[in-house]
């Protein structure tokens, strides 16, 4: 299978993936913001001040407004530095944000290279074990001493979204092809842990 064929194979199952999510949801369930494509910071801007006025119309609470915020800026950062480019120079992802009765779920998917399934798996498995309450502290003392990879990055992305979700997350690395594979998060925002 060429990388043009490849890429198809994968655009086709994220798309399939996210027509799932909407199916899926329950009747009182409300897309506040969705999109599917090439992320970048103009749509990082968009979308955080869509959801912004939206909260704001809700009249959400602040610490689920500045949670809501921070976990999709992480999500979005998420896609924008680490989802396989296509040859056209597009992305293959998706953000779902839903209000639902118990609160908010976020949805987000991006394709990525299989070669690097193990060392993503390893590292999220790697903070799963340490227990919530000293997730803030590895936070802290990861910004007050940064460590860049190789990459340019300094490796919080994940360590942000499990500290703010209070690991109530899920997530799923679906390999769909030689290549590539998906990797989706939903992250659960619930009123009860916020009143």
């Amino acid at each position: 299978m060429s990388l043009a064929e490849e890429h198809i194979k994968c655009e086709n199952q994220i798309l399939a993936d996210y027509h799932a999510i909407k199916e899926s949801l329950k009747k009182d369930d409300v897309i506040i913001c969705q999109h599917i494509g090439t992320f970048n910071q103009h749509i990082l801007i968009s979308i955080i001040s869509l959801l912004d006025h939206t909260l704001v119309q809700n009249g959400e609470y602040l610490s689920i407004k500045k949670r809501l915020s921070y976990l999709v800026i992480e999500c979005i950062h998420n896609i924008i530095f680490h989802s396989n480019i296509t040859s056209d120079k597009n992305q293959l992802a998706y953000l779902l944000i839903i209000k639902n009765e118990l609160g908010y779920t976020i949805y987000a998917s991006n394709a990525m290279e299989t070669k690097n399934i193990v060392m993503l798996e390893a590292k999220i498995n790697d903070l799963l074990a340490i227990k919530k309450s000293a997730l803030s502290n590895l936070f802290k003392k990861k910004i007050q001493t940064p460590e860049i990879n190789e990459n340019g990055y300094a490796g919080l992305g994940l360590l942000t979204i499990m500290d703010k979700s209070g690991k109530d997350f899920n997530y799923k690395i679906a390999k769909v092809s030689q290549t590539f594979a998906l990797f989706h998060l939903e992250i659960n925002i619930n009123y009860k842990n916020y009143q």
